[in-house]
């Protein structure tokens, strides 16, 4: 113990004091960085760590496939000498991705968590790998996420420490790192991995769909799914694999039904949908938050106040309008792969009273695969 004392006093006065005093480079703190030039990769430096550590922790709130892809034969070799790792990530921004966290978590030596930002509300941007080698710490902190570009050629500034377990610094990192594992907002991968999964998939489908347009809509490239609707998406495709043609969405006005049914359709893959409000309006209002979802890969339209877009991938009208005989038989009884319901503004009812008269109080033929918005969806 004594010599390495002496080690790493020698590495500090070297990195600190006097850059001409002779020390051993494994005790000494670094700048480290990518540098092509030099051949110098933070991901480098994070092997070497790995291989030499007795367990390791990392706090990083990006995870890509490229990033730990050149990691995974180390962290393979970790998992047979039964190294333990923790590694934590965050759901800030949606960008970590679905098959690395997946990838990561199918070896038997890493336990992994997500950080829950929107819950929290609060970001989560740490970039931090910790490797304890008995009683000595190494710590990367920094700039780099785990990623390609952040482990090898973007220009990251992160700092090696090494202390013992002693020290005031390694202290306080590990204490921050205890505090946010230990976090209510931090949850295990079986509790997250759907939900997240649904929401990456949804925000990466409403990109490609917003720059298909000549010119690319910010507002559509932006807009992203809220937990109640992701919730609705995840719970919706259970119900539909589980033999189900009906189901239920009850939320509060102003959370976002009318997306929700739209994130829903095209996730799911509905190809003519019909829905049906109480009025006009609203009809029109609700093909603008669908195309805003759908951009131009349905086509959509109105039927109604003038309008008699039958042919539409898509169709929004209005109850009193569809039961009229004039509007109702230019439609086949199964025209539509799926029927959405404004069910309150229609019935007039409460939820529980819909459920129980079913559809068959409709004035149409017309049999919903599910129904929505306040009250129904099936």
């Amino acid at each position: 113990m004594n010599d390495k004392l002496s080690k790493l006093r020698e590495g500090f006065e070297t990195a600190f004091i006097d850059r001409n005093v002779v020390s051993n480079l494994a005790y000494r703190p670094q700048f480290v960085s990518n540098d092509h030039k030099e051949g110098k990769k933070v991901l480098s430096s994070i092997e070497d760590e790995l291989l030499r550590c007795n367990e390791f922790q990392i706090s990083v709130a990006f995870i890509t496939m490229g990033g730990i892809t050149p990691l995974l034969q180390t962290l393979k070799e970790l998992e047979k000498k039964q190294i333990s790792g923790r590694i934590l990530t965050t759901n800030y921004l949606n960008f970590s991705e679905p098959k690395a966290l997946e990838k990561l978590n199918s070896l038997s030596n890493i336990t992994l968590k997500m950080y829950d930002a929107e819950k929290a509300e609060e970001g989560f941007h740490t970039k931090g790998y910790i490797f304890r080698q008995d009683e000595t710490y190494r710590i990367i902190i920094g700039s780099s996420n785990m990623t390609s570009a952040a482990l090898t050629f973007n220009r990251e500034w992160n700092t090696k420490l090494i202390s013992t377990e002693n020290g005031q610094m390694v202290k306080n990192i590990l204490d921050e790192y205890e505090k946010m594992w230990d976090s209510p907002y931090a949850v295990g991968y079986d509790y997250f991995i759907d939900l997240y999964r649904e929401k990456y998939e949804i925000i990466q489908n409403q990109r490609r769909m917003a720059k298909q347009e000549e010119v690319t809509s910010l507002q559509k490239y932006k807009l992203q799914p809220n937990a109640m609707q992701v919730q609705f998406v995840s719970s919706l495709r259970k119900i539909i694999e589980a033999g189900k043609d009906r189901a239920l969405l009850i939320s509060s006005t102003g959370t976002g039904k009318t997306y929700a049914s739209a994130f829903a359709m095209r996730e799911l893959g509905f190809e003519r949908v019909l829905f049906l409000v109480h009025r006009g309006q609203l009809a029109r209002q609700t093909k603008k938050s669908y195309e805003r979802v759908f951009s131009n890969s349905k086509s959509m339209g109105l039927v109604g106040a003038g309008s008699n877009d039958y042919d539409a991938d898509y169709i929004f009208a209005t109850v009193q309008t569809l039961s009229r005989d004039e509007h109702l038989l230019s439609f086949e009884p199964d025209a539509f792969d799926c029927v959405v319901l404004d069910a309150y503004g229609i019935i007039g009812t409460t939820p529980e009273r819909l459920i129980n008269q079913g559809i068959s109080g409709f004035p149409y033929n017309f049999q919903p695969t599910w129904e929505s918005v306040t009250c129904k969806f099936s």
